[in-house]
């Protein structure tokens, strides 16, 4: 679905983390224990947030804790070119339940078919915005990284037709683009010569091998897991910056992923 808001990509990505809630037991003797903490609701910040997504992953060897990571994930997605900016309403809508009574804009102007590609922006992310400089003040203060995770559709061209003709055509094309993560200084480092309030295209942020950042897959398993992204705690719920995200009840997260590896000796 083209139009659809940040928050319902954001509960995608929870739901299908949920699906695999609980402990696996690995061939190696390894106990990996999924588990997922919705926070949602109340206001955020000004109407915008430091993270939507916060990973934690713990190591442990026969139940001993012997480190925690955290990696804060702020996301963002990909407009297609017909597509204006949408994000300040989200899913939280003006009137509440009544609002539900009047058609959706989509479906009240026929059919239309949107186009991702190269040329088409991240809209919601603007360089040197209120929220930009926020986010950058924030890993200052605290020194505490945060990540981008951009949502794209499957593969770059692509384009999508509402109202979606039934039955829908499944499943999709193997995934070329899909989610990925950039890390927030390497983002700053892309978009350094842009002027403020410039939403950045797709084809700005590719890299030397012409994609944009890891795959979330690679992200986790090639870059989180052997400590070269993410945020190695020490000081646990002492931390003010950790604290601020994840346990103040009004604090600008979604949820919370909580990745618990418990070693065999």
């Amino acid at each position: 679905m083209p139009t659809v808001h940040e928050e319902t990509l954001d509960f995608a990505f929870v739901d299908a983390v949920a699906e695999s809630q609980g402990p696996h037991l690995l061939p190696s003797g390894t106990l990996v224990d999924i588990d997922v903490h919705f926070v949602g609701g109340g206001r955020h910040w000004d109407r915008w947030e430091v993270a939507d997504i916060g990973f934690i992953v713990t190591f442990r060897r026969q139940g001993t804790l012997l480190r925690t990571k955290v990696v804060l994930l702020q996301s963002k997605r990909l407009y297609p070119r017909e597509s204006e900016f949408t994000e300040d309403e989200g899913i939280t809508r003006p009137g509440g339940f009544g609002s539900l009574m009047r058609p959706s804009l989509p479906a009240s102007l026929g059919s239309r078919t949107f186009r991702f590609d190269q040329t088409c922006r991240y809209k919601a992310l603007q360089v040197g915005d209120t929220q930009w400089q926020a986010i950058s003040h924030y890993e200052k203060e605290y020194g505490l990284p945060v990540h981008y995770m951009l949502y794209h559709p499957h593969s770059i061209p692509s384009q999508a037709t509402i109202p979606v003709a039934v039955p829908v055509q499944r499943p999709l094309p193997p995934s070329d683009v899909g989610t990925r993560v950039v890390s927030g200084k390497a983002l700053r480092l892309l978009t350094c010569d842009f002027a403020r309030n410039y939403a950045p295209a797709y084809s700005e942020l590719r890299n030397e091998n012409g994609e944009v950042g890891y795959r979330l897959p690679e992200f986790v398993v090639d870059r989180v897991l052997p400590c070269l992204d993410g945020y190695v705690v020490d000081d646990g719920t002492d931390n003010e910056g950790l604290r601020r995200v994840f346990n103040q009840r009004g604090a600008p997260i979604a949820a919370a992923v909580r990745l618990d590896i418990n070693l065999p000796e």
